[in-house]
């Protein structure tokens, strides 16, 4: 997979580069992502500091192949928390305490998919 490019960013991420262990936020991308109505939906626990997302990716039925969208776009932040990338996929962070809903909104592209685009928004519940 590769590296996100951070080029092309709408507001600030967080590069996360150290390898490190994340928690995996329980849920799913849903579908919609190539129409640009991605709503993606996942939950974590209180008290992590942060859990992965994966990357959309292009599916090709005909091909049985999935390519990832690795190349990322913010183009709504979260209100509490913040949102980084690593080889991994898409981290969030939530601020210290925070309990609740917060949203984020990304555009997704990758070189191996040129002209096509993929995006949405996704909805991390904190309980």
């Amino acid at each position: 997979m590769r590296m996100s490019r951070l080029s092309a960013l709408i507001v600030p991420l967080v590069l996360v580069l150290a390898p490190a262990a994340y928690a995996d936020c329980n849920g799913g991308l849903g579908r919609g992502w190539a129409s640009g109505k991605g709503n993606g939906q996942f939950e974590m626990r209180m008290g992590e500091s942060s859990c992965i997302i994966d990357y959309p990716a292009f599916i090709d039925d005909a091909k049985g192949t999935r390519t990832f969208a690795t190349e990322l776009a913010l183009t709504r932040a979260p209100a509490n928390g913040k949102i980084g990338v690593s080889p991994q996929g898409i981290v969030y962070m939530p601020s210290a305490g925070f309990a609740g809903q917060d949203k984020f909104c990304i555009r997704n592209t990758t070189p191996e998919v040129r002209g096509k685009t993929l995006s949405g928004c996704v909805t991390v519940t904190v309980r």
